[in-house]
């Protein structure tokens, strides 16, 4: 019998067996664990010893179960362990993640722009696909989001709530912390997405800062800063980043983007050359033609991809027409023009030019082979990102779609085997409801594209 419960070594509910304690915080401890029954590490969450602790963790398992998303933490089990006096105590189980908090990261400053605006993309793709599902997190800070070697994930639903759901918490232990509390938190209100994207402004503002807009410590200190208003964010930002943090932090809920909105218009603002190459992030989506020279030193963003193809294939369609007009490399109005040995003064008797034989043309459509691997995964984005401005892939799904088509890019990916993986995803999606059909159908026509310039 352990003196001290829980401790390194216990089994719980037969199967979850402690080894390491990773984090304690005022309403639970979090363990590392191994799954005995699956052989694999989780991670254990462990509420603190009362009743509302309990019942929290109970919510927590509930709602984070509906949700499904590469950016969100995945919840694998609700189970309930025997402590040494008799007590029930209610756990966790959740997948175990590696990397840093942001707010790990933010203790060695504030975070380039470019690096902060692709995690807010992230988070917003997550909010949005929990928002979806009926589920506010409530609780968005830069300790409940993880920057991992896959990805962008966010973490501990413990005080989320259902959509519309009333706060029935007149104790604030769900209020969250007070330096990301959105004000309708401290009114009362039903719970409602829009908290979330206060909460998203908040984290960008730290992100970018180095301090949230108010840097308080008490419920107290909050009230007083409050009066006085937010800090203000640095000049040197992009213009459209200051503006988007400053709605999302508007006091007004009704005032706030939705978090889709706020996914795009974040995820147009990322840089063509990451600020971080260490995680992968979302990519700026492509902007056709307003972006044609990609960043030197690399294989080109997807906006310099897709802009640089449809501005080069523009150049040569036109040099083609021009070569089967004249014979030659000339613009048109230099043919104009009479050759260098003709008089310089028109002849008086106007003269029939000879006929000209017919010039015999032949267009080669793109086909599979004649496409390079990166055209036609510009081709692929550029089908995502059209369906996505449409309304007719759900902007989550897009976010998934484009991060599986970044992993392609590798040197040592098997291209078939990923598109395989890829298409099998559209076709689930399309069964969910997360794309239509004409999207689906042009989507594995352009995979079939990139199948076919991998293998040459």
């Amino acid at each position: 019998m352990h003196d001290v419960w829980p401790a390194p070594g216990v089994l719980l509910a037969s199967r979850y067996r402690l080894v390491t304690l990773l984090e304690t915080g005022g309403m639970a401890q979090v363990w590392r664990a191994v799954d005995e029954l699956l052989d694999r590490p989780v991670a254990v969450k462990l509420p603190a010893g009362d009743t509302r602790a309990a019942h929290l963790a109970w919510r927590e398992a509930r709602l984070a179960a509906r949700l499904s998303h590469p950016g969100i933490a995945a919840v694998h089990d609700y189970r309930e362990a025997v402590r040494p006096d008799g007590s029930v105590a209610p756990f966790v189980v959740m997948e175990l993640l590696s990397g840093e908090t942001v707010a790990a990261r933010l203790v060695d400053g504030p975070i380039p722009w470019g690096e902060a605006v692709s995690i807010g993309t992230a988070v917003a793709a997550a909010l949005a696909a929990a928002h979806a599902a009926g589920v506010v997190h409530r609780d968005i800070k830069p300790g409940n989001v993880m920057l991992c070697p896959d990805g962008v994930k966010l973490l501990d639903f413990g005080i989320s709530a259902a959509a519309g759901e009333p706060d029935d918490d007149d104790t604030g232990a769900t209020f969250g912390t007070p330096a990301y509390a959105a004000p309708e938190r401290l009114d009362g209100k039903p719970a409602e997405p829009a908290t979330d994207l206060y909460g998203l402004g908040v984290l960008l503002f730290e992100m970018v800062a180095g301090e949230p807009p108010y840097s308080v410590d008490t419920w107290e200190e909050l009230a007083a800063a409050q009066a006085t208003g937010p800090a203000r964010l640095p000049e040197t930002l992009p213009a459209r980043l200051r503006d988007l943090i400053y709605e999302c932090l508007a006091d007004e809920p009704s005032h706030r983007p939705s978090a889709a909105d706020a996914r795009r218009k974040l995820s147009r603002l990322i840089p063509s050359t990451p600020a971080r190459s260490t995680i992968p992030l979302p990519e700026p989506p492509p902007t056709g033609l307003a972006r044609v020279i990609p960043s030197a030193g690399r294989r080109g963003s997807t906006a310099g991809r897709v802009g640089a193809g449809v501005a080069l294939a523009a150049a040569i369609a036109a040099f083609l027409v021009l070569v089967n007009v004249v014979g030659g490399p000339d613009g048109g109005e230099e043919i104009a023009q009479p050759p260098a040995s003709a008089p310089s003064v028109a002849p008086t008797t106007p003269t029939t030019p000879a006929p000209q034989p017919p010039v015999a043309t032949t267009t080669t459509p793109a086909t599979e082979a004649t496409l390079t691997l990166d055209a036609a995964l510009s081709r692929v984005r550029a089908a995502v990102e059209r369906g996505e401005e449409r309304g007719e892939i759900r902007p989550d799904v897009a976010l998934d779609f484009m991060n599986l088509l970044r992993q392609i890019d590798g040197s040592d990916v098997d291209v078939d085997q990923q598109v395989d993986l890829i298409s099998g995803k559209v076709r689930q999606r399309l069964g969910e409801g997360a794309l239509t059909e004409a999207q689906a159908s042009t989507l594995q026509s352009r995979l079939k594209d990139v199948r076919g310039a991998g293998g040459t």
